[in-house]
């Protein structure tokens, strides 16, 4: 098969994946929001399309019109998807707007020229971008929710956190699956043995769902099912680093400590750290990326325990350098935001929800009863 179709079909894939995203965000909030997180994913890809066409594919160094210029373009999606889910129900639409024009036009394509270049010069190990896409999204997401704050009733005065459940957590559940199936096209555009690759993403993330599956059982007397869906997420984006394993078992292995560790942080991060982060997407994307370069460095293969020290030294290296940089672009570009147009939704529009606040609809008009009749008509 032509490379540049090969390219363009795994695209096609890659972009099921940012629909899984959107649908998983679309359960995940209250129905007063759902509406408009829907409407944030929709603009946020074609706003993350046109600015890597603009300046990111350039600054990748990928040639426009070529198959993997596509690829790519598709594949940064998923960086700016993450934000999207993280800080719904309480930012505010258009100052969001600008996040996809930063991760897709600069800080995503930023990443893949220092892997692909400098990086991947001394040995940088990471096969489908695992810390370009998703470290780089989580961290972006990270710092946009922190400087927009929780949702309101998130935390209580004493420290401790209420759950706010999504509303339709089967919705959620059909976006977890339609992700899992597109990660196969996704790790399959990057892999040099596409079998190898397919059969190990199956494998970490159903290790990774499983792990996540007994530790909440062990926690909590019952399989909690939004941190099962935590794990086998954070098995994929681990395994999205090291999907050229040579063994099964080592995929096994990935997936079964990103199941284990990710959430846990999870909670950690609400409970402790007092992050609100409704998708648990900077857990799955962010630690589970850091955990599968690493990875990437344990169990890929070397010559010698020397050459195994120096490609962890290497893969640190590296997670250090995209890190830093997606932080302080991130933080540059919101602080910017939150100093001019502000980041933060209204308290009444929060209340109210911000689809009728920001869209004047609602999800679902049939089965939502409000005194309000139009956002923005309420004043009269």
């Amino acid at each position: 098969m032509n490379a540049s179709l090969w390219w363009v079909i795994c695209g096609v894939g890659v972009m099921l994946l940012r629909v899984g995203l959107a649908i998983h965000a679309a359960g995940s909030v209250r129905a007063k929001n759902a509406a408009g997180i829907v409407m944030r994913g929709v603009t946020d890809m074609c706003l993350g399309v046109l600015a890597f066409w603009a300046v990111g594919g350039r600054i990748a160094g990928v040639d426009r019109g070529s198959g993997l210029f596509f690829f790519l373009l598709c594949t940064t999606l998923i960086a700016s998807g993450i934000v999207v889910g993280v800080v719904g129900e309480r930012s505010r639409f258009l100052a969001m707007c600008s996040l996809p024009v930063l991760l897709c036009g600069v800080v995503a394509p930023l990443a893949w020229r220092l892997a692909w270049g400098w990086l991947g010069k001394i040995g940088y190990h990471d096969v489908a971008g695992a810390s370009m896409v998703h470290l780089t999204g989580a961290l972006c997401a990270l710092v946009s929710a922190v400087m927009v704050g929780p949702r309101t009733g998130k935390y209580n005065r004493d420290g401790s956190s209420n759950a706010i459940p999504g509303h339709n957590m089967p919705l959620g559940s059909v976006g977890v699956l339609v992700m899992f199936l597109a990660w196969l096209p996704y790790v399959a555009g990057f892999a040099t043995d596409v079998d190898m690759a397919a059969g190990n993403v199956l494998l970490a993330g159903a290790a990774g769902a499983v792990v996540a599956m007994v530790v909440s059982q062990v926690n909590y007397m019952k399989p909690d099912i939004h941190l099962t869906y935590v794990g086998l997420l954070s098995g994929l984006v681990a395994i999205s680093a090291a999907a050229d394993v040579r063994a099964g078992w080592m995929a096994v292995i990935i997936g079964a400590v990103a199941g284990l560790v990710v959430p846990l942080a999870t909670v950690w991060m609400d409970r402790v750290g007092r992050v609100d982060d409704l998708t648990a997407g900077i857990g799955v994307h962010g630690i589970g990326a850091v955990w599968g370069v690493i990875a990437a460095g344990l169990f890929t293969h070397v010559e010698s325990v020397g050459a195994r020290f120096r490609l962890l030294g290497v893969q640190v290296l590296g997670l250090v350098v995209i890190g830093a940089m997606a932080v302080a672009l991130s933080l540059g570009a919101l602080w910017v935001l939150k100093t001019t147009v502000g980041l933060r939704s209204k308290d009444a529009d929060e209340y109210d929800g911000l689809d009728l606040a920001e869209h004047d609809i609602g999800a679902y008009p049939d089965f939502q009863q409000t005194m309000i009749k139009s956002y923005h008509l309420r004043e009269v």
